[in-house]
């Protein structure tokens, strides 16, 4: 008898045809092995079909959506054999993201007895850039960038032979043929970009999703070198090490945060801070972000440079750099030497980063190694599109069940992030095949994100929450704890400290009081400015020089605008208490609050008001002036936390509902997220926060394309 078998899943840009037809050859199977579409389609015959079939099944790497088989009329054929892709068959396809380069060919790099020794652009079937290459499905040669370049006669006879772990690898190349480097200064291009690290220099190395400005991690004069050209004060520079163990000399690790190092997937990773680095490196941080090499040319660097400022390279605000015209622009006003390759770079992709938190993994940012990878989602099968936000911006697509979420293209009021956001979703739109009707975005009328075209909205926060229960296939009652700086409200005001109850539509039925705000955007970073209005709704007086235009302005209602956010919250706190008055980079106060409150052995005790459900900041604000006078910044600062998360508490004991969601910008904070899940975890709750997105405005296009799927929403 014979079979037709289609395979959907991550099952393209792995190796699965080889290792099929390595499988078939084994158990004496007859017939051919294609890709279509976005599935693989196998036709087959022989007496030993049932381990056939569950070999298959039992690839590595592969994620095996569907497995479906079925009889078909009796065929001959002399052996098996992989044949050419076609698109009899159109299925949602599982877009491979770019995968790190693995152990056998890092072994071959290193072998100067090898023909690849050295390649810096070693890869297999398990390894190496895949979506940024991509140009259109399927994924073969013909539609990666790799049909630039010809491959010589060696690699020729590896892609065909079924022995060879390079038998189908689409970015098949070797010393002989394939991309090649070059560099600013004459001489070998790899060793002349070490010899410039070593000698203090900064280089900008083109990796597999665009620039990275590296450096001397032990010199605080690269560090300070590197800011100057970023336009970057303070923001801490994410570190890659040579190998774990080097990473384990300057940062405290887990099993978990180890394991996560070392995916193929290579993302940053958050880690507690062991040994300091130069403080212009991250000084002002308690983490490193620590990452190891996920490409042969970082490996080689990092095997003679390392620890390696490894930023990615842009002024900051702007995209990562692809471009090697803008970055030969960029060099004409700045010292820095330039690594670069004639490989095309299709997607921009920035690193992702990750923390390990209440013995999970979060995604903190979502890009290479993570995109264009779904997250299956429960509800209605229509397409849908969703914009997301302005800030952290990405967009998702969603096809049967399956939700396809972007990169991070950072802030939209940015001309090149807004351009390249729009790119990409034409680009996805054309690789996935799909053209919504239904499109939704944020409620707020003056998000760019908002005026691409759509049919439904859906208010910030209520997106946020409905991203945790998209990802965690949530139904039933829940409670959401939604806390971040800025969202448009369903009374035109700014929320921010929210709590909503979803019982078969999202009600919001408690909030931080509002606080009249001056200035716009302006409060989102003058921190004393937010201190001061504070302090003068709560009845107290400003301390700013202009203090009396302040007053003025709020009791007339001038430039002002009503928020219940608690970012805000954190960032007056901040203020207060002299931890930090200007956010130089987003979440800045939060974060050195975070840090001076790590410091404390005793803490005050606050409590937060609650009329009507209404939590009454004014007070809160009047008792931390006041314990000011006799307590420690630190003493307060861990107070204020331990009080957020007090009533939290007690909110969700007063409702007795099993399922407590957090989400939201404040989430980010190690201390209120892990205190609010363990504290409630204890209580007996199920509780739940951000995973596979990350908790800031990233995740909310997840939410909105939840939210359209099961139509709940009264």
């Amino acid at each position: 008898m014979a079979y037709k078998i289609m395979i959907s899943g991550l099952v393209q840009g792995i190796g699965f045809r080889p290792n099929i037809k390595r499988i078939a050859d084994k158990h004496n199977i007859f017939g051919t092995v294609k890709n279509c579409g976005g599935i693989v389609l196998v036709n087959a015959f022989g007496a030993d079909m049932d381990n056939f079939i569950s070999d298959i099944k039992n690839i590595e790497n592969a994620v095996i959506d569907k497995f479906e088989v079925e009889q078909v009329p009796d065929f001959t054929a002399e052996d098996f054999k992989i044949v050419k892709s076609d698109t009899e068959v159109i299925k949602t396809p599982i877009i491979p993201a770019d995968i790190a380069t693995c152990n056998a060919c890092l072994s071959e790099f290193t072998d100067k007895s090898n023909r690849r020794y050295r390649h810096p652009f070693i890869s297999c079937v398990n390894c190496g850039p895949r979506y940024s290459i991509i140009d259109r499905l399927p994924y073969d040669r013909c539609n990666i960038t790799m049909s630039d370049f010809e491959m010589c006669d060696e690699c020729k006879k590896e892609y065909t032979d079924i022995s060879n772990i390079r038998c189908h690898a689409q970015t098949i190349a070797c010393n002989n043929c394939g991309p090649k480097l070059s560099f600013t200064k004459e001489g070998d291009p790899l060793d002349m970009a070490i010899l410039s690290l070593k000698r203090g220099d900064v280089v900008a190395v083109k990796d597999i999703g665009g620039y990275h400005f590296a450096g001397d991690a032990l010199s605080d004069h690269v560090a300070i070198k590197i800011r100057n050209i970023k336009n970057r004060d303070k923001k801490p520079f994410a570190v890659m090490f040579n190998n774990i163990d080097e990473i384990k000399e300057y940062c405290y690790t887990d099993e978990l945060e180890i394991k996560t190092l070392l995916s193929p997937k290579r993302p940053i990773v958050l880690l507690k801070k062991k040994k300091e680095l130069p403080y212009s490196v991250c000084g002002e941080s308690d983490y490193i972000g620590a990452f190891l090499p996920c490409n042969p040319v970082q490996y080689a660097i990092t095997l003679e440079v390392s620890p390696l400022i490894m930023t990615s390279a842009n002024v900051s605000g702007e995209p990562i750099i692809t471009s090697d015209s803008q970055m030969l622009r960029l060099r004409e006003d700045n010292d820095f030497e330039i690594l670069s390759h004639n490989r095309r770079i299709l997607t921009p992709l920035d690193d992702s980063i990750c923390r390990v938190i209440c013995g999970k993994v979060q995604v903190i940012r979502r890009a290479r190694g993570y995109v264009p990878l779904p997250i299956e989602i429960l509800g209605g099968s229509d397409e849908v599109f969703a914009s997301g936000g302005d800030l952290k911006a990405s967009f998702c697509y969603v096809k049967n069940n399956y939700a396809y979420m972007s990169q991070y293209f950072g802030d939209l009021e940015n001309a090149d992030a807004h351009r390249l956001w729009l790119d990409n979703i034409k680009r996805m739109s054309d690789i996935l095949e799909v053209n919504p009707k239904i499109r939704i975005s944020d409620l707020h009328p003056l998000y760019l994100s908002a005026k691409t075209e759509h049919n439904q909205t859906l208010q910030h926060h209520y997106a946020h929450m409905a991203s945790v229960m998209a990802e965690h296939k949530l139904s039933g009652v829940a409670l959401g704890f939604i806390f971040d700086g800025t969202g448009y409200g369903e009374d035109n005001n700014i929320w921010g400290g929210e709590i909503i109850k979803y019982d078969n539509g999202f009600k919001r039925i408690g909030h931080l009081s509002y606080t009249e705000l001056l200035g716009g955007d302006e409060s989102a970073k003058n921190s004393r400015l937010s201190a001061d209005c504070y302090r003068v709704c709560a009845g107290g007086e400003p301390v700013s020089e202009n203090g009396e235009l302040i007053k003025t302005a709020i009791k007339n209602h001038i430039n002002t605008v009503k928020s219940s956010s608690m970012g805000r919250l954190f960032d007056a706190v901040a203020s207060i208490l002299g931890v930090c008055q200007y956010n130089s980079y987003e979440g800045e106060s939060a974060i050195k609050l975070e840090s001076c409150a790590r410091k404390s052995k005793a803490p005050c005790k606050f409590e937060i008001k609650i009329q009507n459900s209404i939590w009454l900041v004014n007070d809160l604000i009047l008792d931390i002036e006041k314990a000011k006078k006799t307590h420690k910044p630190c003493d307060i600062a861990l107070g204020f936390h331990m009080a957020i998360v007090d009533a939290i508490c007690k909110i969700s004991n007063e409702q007795g509902i099993n399922q407590i969601i957090l989400s939201g910008g404040v989430f980010a904070n190690e201390i209120l997220t892990t205190m609010c899940y363990n504290r409630l975890s204890k209580d007996g709750f199920s509780v739940y926060i951000n995973e596979q997105v990350p908790t800031n405005d990233q995740g909310i296009a997840l939410g909105q394309t939840w939210y359209i799927l099961n139509r709940r929403i009264k």
